[in-house]
């Protein structure tokens, strides 16, 4: 398990819901408690069971508090692009940013009008806080696997998150969510290259 030589990892995951961010995190907690560490998540939903914001917050090692302190983020997993931008004040230079660029405009966009911003403008505000970003299509990846619904599981570590993945999906899409977590995990592995 990635600890980046920290007595606490702190693993933010943003997005909106039935995006996966919950099953995600389920998964992270599964392969930590194989491994003994321990862990605390808390989660934050949006009013709305699809569409409304997700928050989780996954802290691994030894910490008695479910909520890091502000810049206390190892890695910020977004989901969402503009979900990634509202987080960016919580992060440090040392964060590591996931980002998918595939946006999910909310309703308020379409019915008051709003503007959603361009997706590299996000990226580039973001990468004013931070020095390691990484930006992916989530959607492409999962296309690759060979179902759009696995989207949500990408980059972390890996072989005890591959168990949990298997205890934590359903059997007839497994195959599909192991694909695309070994395609996400290696688009960030080549490009840290």
């Amino acid at each position: 398990m990635v600890m980046l030589n920290r007595d606490t990892c702190t693993i933010q995951i943003v997005g909106v819901g039935g995006q996966g961010a919950l099953t995600v995190s389920r998964i992270i907690g599964a392969a930590a408690l194989k491994k003994n560490v321990p862990i605390i998540i808390s989660e934050i939903h949006g009013m709305a069971q699809r569409g409304g914001v997700v928050k989780t917050t996954i802290r691994l090692g030894d910490t008695i508090s479910p909520l890091p302190f502000k810049s206390d983020i190892t890695c910020l997993v977004g989901f969402e692009p503009l979900e990634v931008y509202r987080a960016r004040d919580e992060i440090s230079k040392d964060t590591v940013v996931v980002i998918s660029t595939d946006p999910i405009r909310p309703i308020s966009v379409s019915s008051w009008g709003k503007v959603y911003p361009e997706v590299d403008d996000i990226i580039e505000e973001v990468k004013k806080h931070t020095e390691c970003t990484f930006s992916l299509s989530a959607r492409e990846k999962a296309q690759e696997a060979g179902n759009e619904r696995v989207t949500n599981v990408l980059p972390f570590t890996c072989e005890e998150l591959r168990e949990a993945i298997g205890e934590s999906v359903p059997e007839k899409s497994l195959e599909a969510n192991l694909k695309a977590f070994d395609l996400g995990y290696g688009e960030v592995h080549d490009r840290k290259k």
